[in-house]
């Protein structure tokens, strides 16, 4: 089995609150930020390279972790997170794509705005708009 290799960024964006954000971003596992004149825009450094879906939160102190806690954590919602500390006008685009080996593709885009409206596309809507266009259902780019 091959391992699955990705990268997601999103594009630069203002935020209402450069403290508060910068608070939100360090309360993500492996998601750093950088900015520059233009805002600030986010970079995953997962293992898969996708932005993180789950959080576990920290063991408060005193805790015993063998004391028999589930720490389970909890599903986080990246852009939609974001979309809230956007400044009005403001738009967030995610990016991601990725491999495993040439066994599959994978590519994908999100773009919100602060109101929380989106627009999505994948690599695989190819699939679809060929065979409205043409008629002919094409092969998946997989083995």
């Amino acid at each position: 089995m091959a391992n699955f290799y990705g990268t997601s960024r999103t594009n630069y964006f203002k935020v209402k609150d450069i403290e508060a954000f910068k608070a939100y971003v360090d309360s993500l596992p492996e998601v750093t930020m950088h900015g520059n004149d233009e805002g600030v825009c986010l970079l995953a450094e997962t293992e898969d390279g996708y932005f993180p879906s789950h959080v576990y939160d920290d063991i408060e102190d005193g805790e015993d972790e063998d004391a028999g806690m589930d720490n389970e954590g909890r599903d986080i919602d990246v852009v939609s997170d974001v979309s809230k500390h956007l400044q009005d006008g403001e738009v967030a685009v995610f990016m991601g794509s990725g491999a495993e080996k040439l066994r599959y593709l994978d590519g994908w885009a999100v773009a919100i705005d602060n109101k929380g409206e989106t627009v999505s596309i994948s690599l695989y809507d190819i699939y679809e708009m060929a065979e409205k266009k043409f008629g002919v259902k094409p092969t998946f780019c997989e083995f």
